[in-house]
């Protein structure tokens, strides 16, 4: 729904609940990767920092092409970040 809609949608990747990075593979292999981006949850549950990488490893397993895995893991989000412009030096918050 949010896709068809034309917006994006994240993926944040946990090692045991919620969305693995299987899961995430199997909604990538369903939908396709076109506005999805993936993360790696880093909160008060178990996490793995790195399962963004590790999600990528088991793209290759299943064949993914290096090409589609470096549009998910890379260009996707590049492409999310660049869409807005970096505020001016002066208008910048947070140090």
């Amino acid at each position: 729904m949010v896709l068809d809609a034309g917006h994006w949608a994240g993926m944040t990747l946990y090692p045991e609940t919620k969305c693995t990075p299987a899961r995430a593979i199997d909604i990538l292999d369903l939908y396709g990767a076109e506005r999805l981006w993936l993360n790696s949850a880093c909160d008060w549950g178990v996490s793995v920092p790195l399962n963004v990488p590790l999600t990528a490893l088991e793209m290759r397993r299943r064949g993914w092409s290096p090409a589609a895995i470096d549009r998910v893991i890379y260009q996707n989000p590049r492409g999310f970040l660049t869409q807005c412009p970096p505020l001016p030096p002066g208008r910048r918050t947070g140090g």
